[in-house]
């Protein structure tokens, strides 16, 4: 109520053809792209890949937040620039909110939450652009392996 939100006949026009080719297109190369991770990092014993799928739902596959067994936050932290040398652009998408200002300032301290904080940091968010080309995925899981080994030694 009070809140109203005006969609420009433009931005109707694209999201009606992202739409229609969201399952045929948009979802199908993220999955693949995210499976090709998956199956990657399988091989690694430092890797803990996403669940995407079980009895009662699946994911749309918009994110693959890899998490690297035993590895500290300046360690990811030393991995991701180094993913980063190697041209491939990765983030940090899962922040707990004990991290965040406005519940810091509340008093909340990361300290009282540390499974959340070891979700945090470990993890590496990797693209999944369903226009990412095979070599291009191929790229990015040789950038993020040779990071985190070296990282690891």
């Amino acid at each position: 109520p009070g809140f109203k939100f005006n969609m420009m006949d433009l931005q109707a026009a694209i999201g009606l053809v992202e739409l229609e080719r969201y399952d045929a297109e948009t979802l199908l190369r993220r999955r693949e792209i995210c499976e090709r991770y998956s199956n990657a990092f399988s091989k690694k014993n430092w890797a803990q890949a996403p669940a995407f799928k079980n009895d009662i739902k699946e994911s749309c596959y918009h994110l693959y937040m890899l998490r690297i067994k035993g590895a500290t936050e300046a360690q990811r932290d030393a991995m991701i620039a180094r993913i980063a040398e190697a041209g491939v652009s990765v983030n940090v998408h899962f922040i707990p909110l004990s991290m965040l200002t406005a519940y810091r300032e509340r008093g909340y301290k990361i300290e009282n939450y540390p499974v959340a904080y070891d979700n945090y940091a470990r993890e590496i968010s990797l693209p999944v652009y369903y226009t990412l080309t095979n070599d291009q995925v191929e790229t990015v899981i040789h950038a993020v392996t040779t990071a985190v080994e070296k990282v690891l030694v």
